[in-house]
């Protein structure tokens, strides 16, 4: 008999942008990920309260949202004992440099992975790829 593989467990992300756009572009981008079960929200303290309820394997936050901003979510998550304190995370701006850096931005060393906007997909997905790794 044929053995075969076993069933890979969803890649659970919460990703959190307030530009409906951008959501858009992120799921369009994830649509090849296989397995990947994306959870969207709109501002920074949905996303809060999202990563306190739920277990993600990887967390995507915009720098600028209303309520919240990306780099206070990330800090907040990193010092707390959530669920998804040890999770993946990255952060993506419109203000990185060339290099990826985000001046002036302290919570930029907690995350996994700084990424500029527009996002690249190649190496979104590559990161995605790498990062899913660690769950």
């Amino acid at each position: 008999m044929p053995r075969t593989a076993a069933p890979q467990r969803p890649l659970r992300i919460l990703l959190a942008d307030d530009d409906e756009i951008n959501r858009a572009i992120v799921g369009h981008l994830l649509a090849p990920v296989p397995h990947a079960v994306l959870t969207e929200a709109a501002d920074g303290r949905t996303a809060l309260e999202l990563a306190q309820t739920q277990r993600f394997d990887l967390l995507i936050f915009d720098l600028n949202m209303p309520e919240i901003n990306g780099d206070r979510l990330i800090r907040h998550l990193r010092a707390s004992q959530s669920l998804n304190a040890d999770s993946p995370m990255i952060l993506f701006s419109a203000a990185t440099d060339r290099n990826g850096q985000i001046d002036g931005n302290r919570a930029a060393p907690l995350a996994d992975l700084v990424l500029p906007k527009p996002i690249p997909a190649a190496e979104f997905l590559s990161a995605i790829e790498r990062l899913a790794t660690r769950r």
